[in-house]
């Protein structure tokens, strides 16, 4: 079974991924069922990971609640469910190239651990909203662009170009390479977010709200900030930390000055 909506295409039942397999289809990520121990299941699964697709095993609550969300009733799925790109992938390299302004400003997002769906995608649409040209995120430690992603990014990431990396540290430091600032955030920090200049092209990583940014992607950011906080709450949400990066850089860009 096939499911397609404005956003995403789900490929839903063994036999179908099974077809698209076999028709060269571009797969995003499969998703299997805990507990299932077919030979049937390790055969698929085996083409699947040869074949380089990044694969997850989500327990029975979580992979039920997958099916909630794509309107499948019990069973439907038997256990895989399958997710293409949202929009056709493009390289690291058209990311990083910012000669061509008008594909979208000098302006990026990466992230570095977030794994929530809701995340994802509000940080997306700040993203988008903010003009960036793109949004950067890992193979394997990143949420998954679910449907529940896709409505909290209200449509960005139909519009907003995504590459996958195997180690965010290696590519920051290949984006300093070719001109771009890192901006990253943590506590202690070096400055406050509004004190250090942000009006070339820059790329701003994103941390997880629990262990934040990796120590190996700290040490590629050309800055660590902070946004102060005034009340009890010791830290912002991702999104909202994002939002607060993202629209500084618009308004040192955009409006001039700084702090």
């Amino acid at each position: 079974m096939s499911l397609r909506s404005d956003h995403q295409r789900y490929i839903v039942g063994r036999r179908a991924l099974q077809e698209a397999i076999d028709a060269g289809t571009l797969l995003e990520k499969v998703f299997f069922m805990y507990g299932l121990d077919e030979p049937g299941i390790h055969r698929l699964r085996s083409q699947i990971e040869k074949s380089g697709v990044a694969v997850s095993t989500m327990d029975r609550r979580k992979f039920g609640h997958l099916e909630q969300d794509l309107g499948l009733d019990r069973n439907d799925a038997q256990g895989v469910i399958a997710m293409r790109p949202v929009r056709d992938p493009v390289s690291l390299d058209d990311i990083l190239n910012f000669e061509d302004l008008e594909k979208g400003g000098p302006l990026i997002v990466a992230l570095d651990g977030i794994t929530d769906p809701h995340n994802l995608g509000a940080i997306a649409r700040s993203a988008e909203a903010a003009g960036a040209r793109g949004m950067i995120v890992t193979d394997q430690h990143t949420a998954p662009v679910t449907p529940v992603a896709v409505k909290a990014s209200a449509g960005a990431l139909e519009h907003l170009s995504m590459t996958k990396v195997q180690r965010m540290s290696t590519t920051l430091a290949t984006a300093r390479e070719r001109g771009w600032t890192v901006i990253g955030t943590s506590v202690p920090a070096q400055a406050r977010y509004n004190e250090v200049e942000l009006k070339g092209p820059t790329l701003i990583v994103i941390g997880s709200e629990g262990s934040g940014l990796h120590p190996r992607v700290l040490d590629e950011c050309d800055h660590i900030v902070e946004i102060p906080m005034y009340g009890k709450v010791a830290s912002l949400n991702a999104s909202v930390a994002a939002g607060i990066l993202l629209f500084e850089v618009v308004r040192q860009t955009r409006q001039g000055g700084q702090g």
